[in-house]
């Protein structure tokens, strides 16, 4: 699905389905499929969108997966996360767009990833 859509329709699939689902499984993968998504569009083309509603969707999504329950969730989205913080504008990112009671942990984590 991650490579043969578009990256709005697949993070819009993803977002509807997953990210709130009862089910650690489907939590999982949900952020292992966030995950290949931003290894096939890399941090670049996804914190620097033409379209913001991508890069918001995308952050506020990782951050609340990286803080989740279950461990294997919270792994692919650190994983992410630290993917992300390769980029220079990850902080500024994150401090526009992750919500206010998230981020100083998703800040953490992006500086233990680097």
């Amino acid at each position: 699905m991650v490579q043969n859509d578009s990256p709005g329709h697949v993070l819009n699939a993803l977002l509807a389905g997953g990210l709130s689902h009862r089910n650690a499984a489907v939590r999982r993968s949900t952020a292992l499929n966030l995950e290949k998504l931003a290894h096939m569009l890399g941090p670049s083309r996804l914190l620097n969108s033409k379209k913001q509603s991508l890069t918001c969707s995308f952050l506020t999504a990782v951050s609340k997966l990286a803080l989740d329950s279950a461990q294997e969730v919270r792994f692919h989205s650190r994983n992410t996360l630290c993917l992300l913080a390769t980029h220079e504008a990850c902080l500024r990112m994150v401090d526009k767009f992750v919500p206010n009671e998230d981020r100083a942990s998703v800040k953490e984590i992006i500086t233990k990833g680097r």
